[in-house]
């Protein structure tokens, strides 16, 4: 029996539809009520790890081989940590809490400004760099990363 070989995108395209489902559940979570917004963090918990995780193990070592988008790895990886916190602190908060809409909206501002670097600058920049079988590759090992991640992220939800 054949395992069933999962569909393969390039990277950029893979992490451009990560970042759209992301501001779809930032626009869920604006008009939801407590325990729908509940629902809505765990989910953008459970997608910015994920994502964030898939492209630190997978597109920003492949960058670091280039001279051309090494250069935007540090303000990447710190938007990252940014984000991370972020996140952990909302995990603590209950949906109630006055303080969870707030840093809700910090947390969507950094992943916004996130979001653009990466497609309005960084994506230029790896596609001068790699060719569609680099980008490939790599979007094949990106999907590897969450695949293998989910539990573990899950785990961190449930803490």
């Amino acid at each position: 029996m054949t395992k069933a070989k999962v569909k393969t995108t390039d990277v950029i395209s893979l992490i451009e539809a990560d970042h759209r489902k992301v501001e779809q559940l930032f626009e869920q979570a604006e008009k939801a009520s407590s325990k729908k917004l509940y629902e809505c963090f765990k989910q953008l918990y459970t997608e910015l790890n994920l994502h964030a995780r898939a492209e630190e193990l997978s597109f920003y070592p492949a960058m670091r081989e280039y001279l051309e988008t090494e250069g935007f790895l540090e303000e990447a990886e710190t938007e990252h940590e940014e984000a991370e916190t972020l996140l952990e602190q909302l995990r603590q908060m209950q949906p109630d809490d006055p303080e969870f809409k707030a840093a809700l909206g910090k947390l969507q501002a950094a992943v916004q400004h996130h979001v653009e670097e990466e497609e309005n600058e960084i994506f230029e920049a790896v596609r001068q760099c790699m060719d569609e079988q680099q980008l490939m590759e790599l979007g094949e090992e990106f999907q590897g990363v969450k695949a293998r991640s989910q539990e573990d992220v899950q785990a961190g939800l449930a803490h």
